[in-house]
């Protein structure tokens, strides 16, 4: 009885291993898979709504113009239009020959009392 009860239940986690293998994939895993994404961290110096060109000024004060897209994915923002100078970002991007594209934008939260 007890033995039967052991495969019964071993036999139920080889049956519904391979869906937990699927579960975990998410937008920073797709992203970390692609080897031309990367991920800089800083202060929106100019944003221009009408291009959808951003200055970020990285936290080594390197500067990066990066162009948002329609497949960029917002995070703590509606809408490119909420993107205002002085946000701190986080930003995965692409860099292409021709320029560098945003693949997501996160708004850092503002932590205070």
């Amino acid at each position: 009885m007890k033995n039967s009860r052991i495969i019964i239940v071993f036999s139920l986690l080889l049956a519904f291993a391979p869906f937990y293998s699927f579960a975990s994939t998410s937008t920073d895993a797709v992203m970390s898979e692609s080897t031309d994404v990367t991920l800089t961290e800083g202060k929106v110096k100019r944003y221009n709504q009408e291009t959808q060109i951003l200055v970020l000024q990285s936290k080594n004060g390197e500067k990066i113009t990066i162009a948002l897209d329609w497949n960029t994915i917002l995070i703590g923002y509606s809408t490119p239009n909420e993107i205002e100078k002085g946000h701190k970002v986080k930003i995965w991007h692409s860099n292409n020959t021709n320029n560098t594209t945003a693949v997501k934008i996160e708004k850092k939260l503002i932590l205070g009392c």
